[in-house]
């Protein structure tokens, strides 16, 4: 039941934001607006108040902002379509931008709540690593991987997903005041975790030397009854090292939440272009069921839950705000790649034509949602 109306207000909360940043961008540029809806279907409540009807309606799954000259012509100047290109760009534009401010505000609460918070400056070289053959040292900051420049500890994160065993890899250091440069193969690093009555038992492999730990549930592990008697196996491609750790104050709350918002959105690009290269298949995304799924493990994560569903709530927000945005047709985005051709040729692509291109990539779309929740389906029961 929690899970359910987790999410509900979830979706309900980040759509109707969506909706509330095109409506309050286009009161601000003078479009005349019909109506703003909190759900769908019939109305519960609806009160008018200037030219805009206020509504709250029983599907509690969204909102809609209903702009004049939107679905029919209209020669209404302060109508959608025949208002100035630059302020219908503004208007299309703020509904994913208030979606990635709702990521940020909710990161402003968890990154407190989860001080203290990684950094980019090694704390420990991991022994056996082969960075440490390498010459890595405690105290170095990384500044660059691979070419690309490395600003906090998530840019990190980024970077070592994209490795492999036998690549090799490339970082900068600043060292003392001056700039090094490391060379070597990423860190094999395998992780078994075996879920007992009384505990868990890990055993950490690094390039094939292993230390075995045992946390008991007595002493914080989280327990999973679910997951009681059974081993999970991880294998990932590491730099090998510890991070220094920073506290959390009011005067670095900003940057950090700012820096995991950041870090968000550049994992919405990296997965898409891992998708695109053939590197992630469409097994691998997660749909509307797959979404239920990761609510259900959130809600039901001990005694961190409410920050565990905050954070998928930041996740998805940003996901949202920024994959609105890119130019596919039925998108906010694809609405805004026809406006930046509209720009450029000074003339609109005829209204028929633009709605034909967007009800083929809404269709697509629609096709691409029920593919992705077949597999979700498929995992669920396989287990």
């Amino acid at each position: 039941m929690l899970t359910a109306v987790v999410t509900i207000v979830m979706f309900l909360v980040m759509v109707s934001l969506h909706e509330f940043g095109h409506f309050i961008v286009g009161k601000l540029l003078n479009f005349e607006i019909l109506e703003y809806s909190i759900g769908f279907g019939p109305k519960i409540f609806s009160k008018k108040k200037g030219e805009t009807q206020y509504s709250l309606r029983c599907i509690p799954l969204g909102g809609y902002c209903k702009f004049e000259g939107e679905d029919t012509q209209s020669d209404n100047p302060r109508a959608f379509p025949n208002q100035k290109v630059w302020k219908r760009i503004l208007v299309v534009i703020a509904g994913g931008l208030v979606n990635i401010l709702l990521g940020f505000v909710l990161f402003m609460i968890i990154v407190p709540l989860t001080s203290p918070v990684a950094t980019n400056v090694v704390s420990e070289v991991v022994p056996n690593s082969y960075v440490e053959q390498a010459g890595l040292m405690p105290g170095d900051e990384i500044v660059k991987i691979d070419g690309k420049n490395v600003g906090f500890y998530n840019d990190i994160t980024l970077a070592t997903s994209m490795f492999d065993k036998d690549t090799e890899t490339t970082i900068v250091v600043k060292r003392n005041g001056k700039k090094e440069t490391l060379t070597f193969r990423p860190t094999e690093q395998i992780v078994k975790y075996t879920y007992g009555t009384g505990g868990i038992t890990v055993v950490e492999s690094i390039n094939g030397i292993a230390e075995e730990n045992y946390y008991s549930y007595n002493d914080g592990a989280v327990k999973d009854d679910t997951k009681i008697g059974t081993e999970e196996t991880t294998t990932r491609y590491i730099i090998g090292f510890v991070p220094q750790s920073e506290d959390i104050n009011f005067l670095n709350v900003w940057g950090e939440a700012w820096n995991e918002t950041k870090f968000v959105v550049k994992l919405v690009y990296q997965s898409l272009w891992q998708m695109i290269t053939g590197k992630v298949g469409l097994d691998q995304m997660a749909g509307p069921v797959g979404i239920v799924s990761e609510v259900n493990n959130a809600v039901n994560s001990g005694a961190y839950r409410w920050i565990n569903v905050m954070n998928l709530i930041a996740l998805l927000t940003i996901n949202l705000g920024v994959f609105n945005l890119l130019p596919i047709p039925a998108l906010d985005g694809g609405r805004l790649l026809f406006m930046v051709i509209e720009l450029i040729r000074r003339k609109p692509i005829p209204p028929e034509k633009e709605g034909l291109v967007h009800a083929i990539g809404m269709a697509l779309l629609f096709a691409l949602v029920i593919v992705i929740s077949f597999n979700d389906i498929t995992r669920l029961i396989g287990g």
